[in-house]
């Protein structure tokens, strides 16, 4: 029994263990993503800034860092994508928490919503255009570990129309541990099951 209890406490650890790196984090998975039809194209669009726009581009764009050439992805009026954290969370850490990245300067906007099961979302604010938007968790009073955030594009603005995402970016005092699937936490109670059941029979064959 004492060898089940320490694997307990292990595995507890491991999963429940902030990340390693302490530097700034970011979105890594890409959940969803709607086209209100609002655009120029039918399917996903943005471009590079400088670059050429509004070109087809992967919604793949909003995710990792920024580089000196920021790619994005245009939002126009009523399209969305929600973008999700897999080896990390988001935590409410002192001051600002979540920055949103837009490229150009034409008065875009975009709704930003937080949500902690994927499927209740709670608005934390509107994102504006050409900078880096700053939101703080505590402003709305959420204290649940952010897994997805959603961006709403609120306008047409721009010469590629809509809201363009960049990036989403976390600072690393907000930074949380990741939170285990249910499905993941299925497969440890049941291997816990299968190593117990392998100890008694041990112990019977022993007696």
């Amino acid at each position: 029994m004492k060898t089940l209890a320490s694997l307990t406490v292990i595995a507890a650890a491991l999963m429940t263990a902030a990340p390693a790196q302490a530097v700034v984090g970011y979105a890594d998975s890409v959940l969803a993503y709607f086209n209100s039809g609002a655009g120029p194209f039918p399917g996903p669009y943005g471009g590079t800034f400088p670059g050429s726009f509004p070109v087809p581009v992967s919604t793949s764009v909003v995710l990792g860092p920024d580089g000196a050439v920021s790619d994005f992805l245009s939002l126009p009026t009523g399209s969305f994508v929600t973008v999700g954290f897999t080896d990390e969370t988001v935590i409410d850490g002192i001051g600002n928490d979540i920055f949103i990245g837009e490229v150009g300067a034409a008065g875009e906007r975009a709704n930003v919503f937080v949500s902690s099961d994927f499927i209740n979302f709670v608005f934390l604010g509107v994102a504006l255009d050409s900078a880096s938007t700053a939101f703080d968790l505590a402003s709305i009073g959420f204290a649940s570990p952010v897994r997805a955030i959603k961006i709403v594009g609120l306008d047409n603005f721009g010469g590629s129309p809509g809201f363009d995402v960049a990036f989403i970016q976390v600072l690393p005092g907000s930074i949380g541990a990741a939170v285990p699937e249910p499905a993941s936490w299925a497969m440890l109670i049941a291997g816990f099951g299968l190593v117990g059941a392998s100890m008694r029979r041990r112990k019977a064959v022993t007696a």
